[in-house]
C-alpha cells in the first residue's frame, strides 16, 4: 500500500516503503519532547515508529514489518502523528 499523509514521503530503505517526515524544532529538548510524545501515541496502539532525534529534528518512520510497508494502521498514526506537532 503505497499512500501519503499530508507533510510525509514514501521511502524505501531495506526494502521496506515507509512513511517519513523530517519535524524541525528549535532546540534538542524540544525534538526530545516530541519523540516522547509520538512514543506514548505508539504504545497505546502497540505498533511502534523508528524515531530519530538530533538538535532541531526529529525523524519519524511509519511502517509494518508483517504488512510489507504501509498500512492504514500506519497512515492513521502518521495523521497522529501530524496533531501532535
Amino acid at each position: 500500500m503505497e499512500q501519503t499523509v499530508e507533510g510525509w514521503t514514501n521511502v524505501v530503505r531495506e526494502g521496506q516503503v515507509m512513511l517519513e517526515r523530517v519535524f524541525a524544532f528549535k532546540t534538542f529538548g524540544e525534538a526530545m519532547q516530541f519523540a516522547t510524545r509520538v512514543a506514548e501515541v505508539a504504545d497505546a496502539q502497540d505498533h511502534h515508529p523508528e524515531i530519530v532525534v538530533s538538535w532541531g529534528r526529529c525523524i519519524v518512520r511509519w511502517w509494518s514489518h508483517d504488512e510489507g510497508g504501509v498500512s492504514a494502521r500506519d497512515i492513521s498514526l502518521a495523521e497522529a502523528t501530524n496533531r501532535l506537532y
